[in-house]
């Protein structure tokens, strides 16, 4: 078979090595100059998509922003997961994705749409709420501040519009709802619906243990396969029939906090999730290529996962987690491109690689990039026995200056345990 992993800036890339390692024609394109490297030397790359693409081809979008040039595709009669211009608004207009949860029937907390900072300082001095900032537009998503307090917040307002204020189209501030933060996925098959199983993910987004230091994309994650509990039945199945409609194919994630009045929505994520996808697809039990070749033409039943739980820890250097700005030159941004990775070769099947590529010595490297590495991953029949095998990989990986943390077997099993008792 034939497949084409549409990149932003590598993400996905192991997936497609793995379903390269099972025999099939492969390709890569990244999009973003400065992760062009990434799986150089692993990796048959193409700077011309559509050279590559014939009528059998499977096209796998690994992240969101290509929605338009997707649609464009499956309209010529092409086979495409993960990627429609309806997921793209989902996930980027937080006032589309609310209106998407009201619609459906899921409960959201009260929030107010702002394009103005200056109306929006007015109404955060009214409000005798704890908010919660979220913007829109092209900006890092860490710039999502959950403050304290309305002082808090009116001080580091400013400190945004100064230095990010031309790159937000427009920001939410939001109640918040004290509770456990839970993701649900499922897959979408457009208009036949979705299947299962449902799965749970945990994940903690701050760098340094005991919740310090700037967030990330996720420093930890454990995820689960579930039934129809309350989260899913109050949550993520109300949004099937919108899904349906809109003939979407891919992974839809809603990202929630739940506690015992209710599931409130918070964000969608229509696409693979970092950690959290490449968690999950460890415990997947058949070949990477059938699975992504069928759920591409609606084939697929149901997803052969394991049962238990499923774990996975962050490893990265610095820069991480700092964002590179557009135009940024990217040799000057990645300090340590070609640094060695070193003992991770018994430890293969439980890494899910990153920023990495073969040297001229024909070792593993860092390739550049923002600096993170991999994903170890590992499962057991409880949330701390999942982070064993995780935490023991990255204490042997020789690697300078790396970082992960190693707090999670407490900090995730603790929200393990409180996401199941919400859902029972």
């Amino acid at each position: 078979m034939k497949f084409l992993m549409y990149s932003q800036c590598g993400e996905g890339s192991q997936i497609l090595q793995r379903i390269q390692s099972e025999g099939n024609d492969c390709a890569l394109f990244i999009k973003d100059k400065i992760y062009k490297t990434i799986f150089d030397g692993i990796l048959k790359k193409t700077d011309n998509p559509e050279s590559f693409i014939d009528k059998d081809t499977t096209i796998i979008f690994d992240m969101s922003g290509n929605g338009s040039y997707a649609d464009s595709l499956r309209r010529k009669g092409h086979y495409i997961w993960g990627a429609s211009s309806f997921a793209d608004d989902l996930e980027h207009d937080r006032q589309f994705g609310f209106d998407a949860m009201n619609n459906a029937g899921i409960m959201i907390p009260e929030h107010k749409e702002f394009k103005s900072f200056k109306d929006g300082l007015n109404y955060v001095k009214q409000s005798e709420q704890r908010l919660v900032f979220k913007p829109s537009g092209s900006m890092p998503c860490k710039l999502t501040y959950c403050s304290q307090d309305s002082e808090e917040l009116l001080a580091y307002m400013p400190f945004v519009e100064q230095h990010f204020g031309k790159d937000i189209d427009s920001f939410i501030l939001q109640d918040f709802i004290e509770g456990v933060v839970v993701s649900s996925e499922v897959f979408s098959l457009g208009d036949k619906g979705f299947i299962g199983p449902y799965n749970h993910t945990v994940e903690v987004k701050k760098s340094m243990n005991n919740e310090l230091g700037p967030s990330t994309g996720c420093s930890g994650n454990i995820v689960w396969v579930c039934e129809n509990d309350r989260i899913i039945t109050e949550g993520l199945s109300k949004i099937e029939d919108l899904c349906k409609k809109h003939d979407y194919i891919g992974p839809i994630d809603l990202n929630a906090v739940v506690n015992e009045q209710g599931v409130y929505g918070l964000e969608w994520t229509p696409r693979f999730g970092y950690d959290a996808t490449p968690t999950l697809l460890y415990g997947l039990t058949e070949d990477f290529g059938k699975i992504f070749s069928d759920l591409a033409r609606k084939q697929c039943s149901e997803l052969p996962l394991i049962n238990g739980y499923i774990g996975g820890i962050r490893l990265s250097i610095p820069p991480y987690p700092a964002e590179p700005k557009q135009g940024i030159d990217s040799e000057k941004f990645s300090p340590n491109k070609g640094v060695p990775i070193q003992n991770w070769e018994d430890h293969e099947a439980n890494l899910f690689f990153y920023e990495v590529c073969v040297s001229e010595n024909q070792e593993l490297c860092h390739s550049g990039g923002t600096g993170v590495i991999a994903c170890a991953i590992g499962e057991g029949d409880t949330p701390e026995k999942s982070l064993e095998l995780p935490e023991k990989i990255l204490e042997e990986i020789i690697l300078p200056d790396k970082q992960y943390r190693t707090d999670l077997t407490s900090v995730l099993s603790k929200l393990v345990k409180e996401a199941e008792t919400h859902g029972n």
